[in-house]
């Protein structure tokens, strides 16, 4: 079949499927080159879950890798039924979860309360997108216990990789390496406020995590701490089977009914932390419109999408990241050059989104890659989660509106570091309703509700002009078709 072609302004082809949009590679999209080198940077940030499936789900080492590449081959979901995003993790959702699944027993007792999370959680966006009803829910919890979830998963994922004894003292200048560069790269003023004007220096900034591990294996390899165990093989395809066999519910066995009513206050926390991502990625896109393609992006698409990823790794390999809607340094980089581009370096957002995540999964069977991070996958968690620390800190801090909002803040957080997530939602409800009089508790869902309808209207806005736009390009068009008609 050959490729297909929008017109000017139209949506990019797709085969319809009630709310999903079915698109397929040198059909309905093209490889976009310069996202084959993208996407295969981005493969080398999925193994910073690896330490997490080895130590705290128990795994084999090949096990591992095989989870890692099924976990990052159901991202190809994102370009197969809609979503013009490029996916990833709950990244701050991580350590929180970790904590909850050290209170069970190593082993398949860990496993099972995984799988219930993660199929709670799958059924949350599922049920959500279908509804229509995720921001309802959104507006209907309070800022102050929004924040509160937001910072204590960040301040836990930091407390969790820097306590004493930890990656931090074992393997020290691999993981001194990593944060130095990330963070100067990613969050210093010296190198940020330059960016708008050096290309060299958007490179690095837009790239910045995949610097940090650069640096983070040099370093930890000239120093010694990374036992660096080259195979030869080039290309390796890990036995899935074997991973379903140890990690799957189906062989394992379900968790017990008490195991799945605490796992529900971890999968709503979990959705809280996601909820920010679905805004963000509908954001980016807004701003990355170009008139020649409309680029739909509908919430409730995001959410199912992200609850069929979570729904098939809860079956088949449970996974302690989660399955979120965005990658936000790879996405920002290829929205960027989409926009920037124009129609003849990209022709569609699903030609940059789609090659990445195909590309993503492709660099996985690169072995020597998988070698590689699996020797310094202590010191790349410690990077990823002091990372996802600082920037929910932010968050927490927009999210809180007054000083009784960043009070309850800070207390959820400790709640959430000293007895878990599950613990910390409940608690940081009650601590709002006690401390909060109906005044600010009307309040702050009348003022949610004016935020969420801004930013309705603000989004319509946006949609209405690039429509503007698009017809008065198609009208300038007809008229220069019919111009030398009329003079004849």
């Amino acid at each position: 079949m050959a490729f297909m072609k929008r017109s000017y302004g139209g949506v990019q082809p797709y085969i319809p499927c009630g709310i999903l949009r079915i698109r397929l590679p040198f059909i309905h999209f093209k490889i976009s080159p310069p996202e084959i080198v993208t996407g295969l940077m981005n493969a080398c940030t999925s193994y910073g879950a690896l330490a997490v499936l080895i130590t705290t789900l128990g795994l084999d080492p090949e096990v591992a890798w095989a989870l890692v590449c099924f976990e990052t081959m159901c991202y190809t979901f994102n370009w197969l039924l809609g979503e013009p995003s490029i996916c990833g993790w709950i990244t701050p959702a991580m350590a929180i979860i970790i904590v909850y699944l050290e209170g069970f027993d190593p082993g398949v007792a860990r496993l099972q309360a995984l799988t219930a999370v993660q199929l709670e959680l799958a059924f949350m966006f599922i049920i959500l997108g279908a509804t229509g009803l995720s921001k309802k829910l959104n507006t209907l919890m309070p800022p102050a216990v929004k924040a509160g979830i937001v910072l204590g998963a960040g301040v836990n994922a930091v407390y969790v990789r820097l306590q004493q004894g930890g990656a931090l003292d074992t393997v020290t200048v691999g993981c001194m390496a990593g944060l130095l560069v990330v963070f100067f790269l990613m969050f210093s003023q010296r190198i940020r406020k330059y960016m708008g004007a050096s290309r060299l220096l958007q490179v690095l900034g837009n790239y910045s995590f995949l610097w940090a591990v650069l640096a983070m294996l040099i370093a930890g390899g000239v120093s010694g701490e990374f036992d660096y165990q080259f195979s030869g093989q080039i290309l390796k395809f890990p036995d899935f089977g074997a991973m379903i066999m140890q990690v799957s519910p189906f062989f394992i066995g379900w968790a017990q009914p008490a195991v799945w009513l605490s796992a529900l206050p971890m999968a709503v926390v979990s959705w809280v932390i996601a909820y920010g991502d679905f805004v963000t990625v509908q954001q980016l896109g807004l701003q990355a419109q170009r008139e020649d393609e409309y680029i739909e992006f509908d919430p409730n698409r995001t959410n199912i999408v992200c609850g069929i990823r979570n729904f098939v790794l809860a079956l088949f390999a449970p996974y302690p990241a989660l399955a979120g809607p965005l990658s936000a340094p790879y996405c920002v980089a290829t929205y960027q050059r989409y926009k920037q581009g124009g129609r003849q370096g990209m022709d569609s957002i699903y030609d940059g989104s789609g090659t990445n995540l195909i590309f993503t999964v492709v660099g996985l069977f690169i072995y020597p890659l998988y070698e590689a991070a699996a020797a310094s996958a202590a010191a790349m968690l410690v990077v990823v989660l002091c990372i996802q620390g600082f920037v929910c800190a932010q968050i927490c801090f927009d999210l809180a509106r007054d000083k009784l909002d960043q009070g309850i803040a800070g207390m959820i957080a400790g709640f959430i570091l000293a007895r878990g997530g599950g613990v910390g939602l409940i608690a940081g409800i009650g601590l709002y309703l006690l401390l909060s009089d109906n005044e600010k508790i009307k309040n702050d869902y009348r003022e949610s509700k004016r935020l969420q309808k801004e930013q309705d209207e603000a989004t319509q806005r946006m949609l209405d002009e690039f429509a503007r736009r698009r017809e008065a390009h198609r009208r300038g068009i007809e008229e220069e078709k019919t111009a030398p008609s009329q003079k004849e």
